[in-house]
């Protein structure tokens, strides 16, 4: 008997034993959609989290902040220093080789008005490297340019919640606003920013809508008039590439230590948490996989106290078999192959089971998800693999069975 003949075989004693197989299954069919469903369920959670800091500027992005500190003795150094500063950023840009792109940030609270509009809204100082930072496509005009910088311009960028406050309908471009009294010329309009995170309650809810809820004016104009020093609230950086993140990460300290004597300030590494999250992940995956281990492992052994309840029934059947010529060796492979045949279909409804799991966590709850197709080959695989472990002993047994002895069984 060949592979095939064992295989029709398999299939004619699945069909004759429905019961049986359906029980045989259960366990293949539970540990293989459950592996489909975590497995979809840990990637979309990660494939959302990695487009969300793609939102904010990708992976080679670096944030430097001040350190918060409320000890009362503090160093001289700590008392010296003047912590984050425009200078220090126009520092790093001027002596960090693995910086892309420099963006210093001052934000203030201020009032901005048009016509008899008056709102208190947020003005963040920035420069022409915010559009990278950001990821800030603009919809109208322009945005702030170097030579702005240079000319201490008033000019102002408009994040689209804002300007609908302030203008409506009408076209802000070229209109001027009062910003605490001082007169500045609205050169462009960003383009709308959204991001919702999926289940979690946060569907509703735009996470990026504080970028359209800014306006922004060069970052030299606001410490010129409406601070009294170039202290920034943050700065953020990003490498020429994801690979020369921990190089710039290094000269960046070099450098702000030099300059303040002291390290206060903090570096936030968005590749860095991207691998705190993965070594999290990490973690589930292996409890994950053990719960299905032993999820198939039940599985496998009830396979396995099947098939030799099977072998009981069909002694007789051995001893014709090898009575007429069957090597011991066809038997073997004739049980084998009826195993896997079991745990490959158990492991074929167990995909069906698990997709449909995973379309009723992505449609009704709302959980993101991601299943590809080494999700699939994982599962699938998995199950032929319970099938052979386990189907080995019940066919061993069927293939060393002596033919006198299985006539003879009653």
């Amino acid at each position: 008997m060949n592979i095939l003949e064992s295989l029709g075989a398999g299939l004619r004693d699945m069909a004759a034993n429905k019961g049986r197989a359906v029980i045989t299954m259960i366990g293949i069919v539970l540990g293989v959609a459950s592996v489909v469903a975590v497995l979809a369920l840990m990637r979309g959670g990660q494939a959302q989290t990695e487009a969300f800091f793609e939102e904010l500027g990708g992976l080679r992005e670096l944030r430097i902040t001040n350190t918060r500190t409320n000890r009362v003795f503090m160093s001289a150094a700590e008392r010296a220093s003047e912590r984050l500063t425009y200078r220090d950023a126009q520092a790093i840009r001027r002596e960090c080789p693995s910086v892309s792109y420099v963006d210093p940030e001052i934000s203030r609270r201020l009032n901005v008005s048009y016509g008899d509009r008056t709102f208190r809204m947020r003005v963040l100082g920035t420069t022409a490297d915010y559009v990278f930072a950001d990821d800030m496509p603009v919809e109208r005009g322009r945005f702030i340019t170097d030579r702005d910088l240079d000319s201490y311009a008033n000019v102002i960028m408009m994040g689209p919640t804002y300007k609908e406050d302030l203008f409506g309908d009408e076209d802000a471009v070229g209109k001027v606003v009062f910003v605490e009294g001082i007169p500045f010329t609205v050169v462009g309009v960003m383009e709308r920013k959204e991001f919702y995170f999926r289940g979690g309650g946060g569907g509703e809810r735009n996470v990026l809508e504080w970028f359209n809820r800014g306006h922004y004016i060069p970052i030299t104009t606001m410490i010129k008039r409406f601070s009294v020093h170039d202290r920034l609230d943050g700065l953020e950086i990003a490498a020429r590439s994801v690979d020369l993140v921990p190089s710039l990460i290094q000269e960046v300290r070099t450098v702000l230590m030099r300059r303040h004597g002291v390290e206060d300030f903090e570096i936030d590494s968005k590749s860095e948490r991207i691998q705190e999250q993965a070594e999290q992940a990490r973690f589930f995956n292996i409890v994950f996989w053990a719960v299905a281990f032993v999820s198939l492992f039940v599985g496998g052994v009830v396979i396995a106290n099947i098939m030799l309840s099977s072998i009981t029934e069909r002694i007789r059947e051995i001893g014709v078999r090898k009575a007429i010529g069957a090597s011991g060796r066809d038997v073997f492979i004739q049980f084998l192959v009826e195993a896997i045949v079991i745990t490959a279909l158990g492991g074929a409804i167990g995909l069906g089971l698990g997709l449909l799991l995973v379309r009723t966590l992505d449609r009704v709850l709302v959980m993101p998800t991601a299943v590809d197709a080494s999700i699939l080959a994982i599962a699938f695989l998995t199950s032929i693999g319970v099938g052979l472990v386990f189907g080995l002993f019940p066919a061993l047994r069927a293939a060393r069975l002596d033919p006198v002895e299985a006539l003879r069984y009653e």
